[in-house]
């Protein structure tokens, strides 16, 4: 009957150009799929987008992601690995000081859609502690997470929802189109269908070559600009 209401809901707002609220609380636009937890574009009288990277701090990326997009103007949330922000604090130091936000992508990396629980809690507690063990101050948000793989099952659900986690997706992933395209025109693609109030996906960590994503972002970042669209972070998106 929950879900039923919450299709419902969705279908209603969708027709009135309202917001709904997913069943983790938090708001996205009425049209967004409701068959997971979180929001894949946030209400916004903004023309803005909130731009996302995943799996880092990688020192192989990570530096140069943060170099294009002060170069730019563009701030981002970074959803970070908790192995790695051990591992790399300075990267994550700099990424809030540059005015960027610091997010969860839980301790490992681990799908969570495969562990019972407990094991959910501590990739999900795992990967907050570490960010919270910096003391970033309002630039870091350990309790806004990113499933690793937007895999959930029905343990990781019941954990997410008990905890009160923010779940963020997205709508759109450059990586997605550069396994098929070429970097400018896959950022040509990603930029062209943006809409305000979307939440667009990168990766600054996590695989052998992020070279292609580097190659794309400044097309990406300049084609949003010529858009009209402001490039920022979660926060920023939810702010105004």
């Amino acid at each position: 009957m929950e879900t039923r209401r919450t299709v419902l809901a969705a279908t209603l707002g969708a027709a009135m150009g309202t917001v709904a609220v997913l069943g983790n609380g938090s708001k996205a636009l009425a049209g967004g799929s409701t068959r997971a937890l979180g929001y894949r574009r946030l209400a916004t009288v903004r023309p803005a987008v909130a731009l996302t990277f995943d799996d880092g701090p990688d020192p192989r990326f990570t530096s140069a992601v943060l170099d294009l997009l002060a170069a730019h103007g563009a701030r981002a949330t970074f959803f970070v690995v908790g192995v790695g922000v051990t591992a790399h604090p300075e990267l994550v130091r700099r990424t809030v000081a540059e005015g960027h936000e610091v997010a969860n992508h839980t301790l490992g990396h681990e799908r969570l859609d495969h562990l019972d629980g407990p094991g959910v809690r501590a990739q999900l507690e795992g990967g907050a502690g570490a960010i919270s063990a910096l003391g970033l101050g309002s630039g870091a948000r350990p309790r806004l997470v990113r499933v690793p793989y937007g895999f959930e099952g029905a343990a990781s659900r019941a954990e997410l929802q008990a905890g009160g986690w923010e779940v963020a997706r997205w709508r759109g992933c450059l990586e997605r189109h550069l396994r098929h395209e070429d970097p400018q025109i896959a950022a040509s693609r990603l930029a062209g269908r943006a809409r305000p109030g979307d939440v667009l996906l990168a990766h600054d960590g996590g695989g052998p070559d992020r070279g292609p994503t580097l190659a794309a972002l400044p097309a990406l970042l300049g084609g949003l600009t010529a858009r009209g669209l402001v490039v920022t972070s979660i926060g920023g998106l939810q702010a105004g």
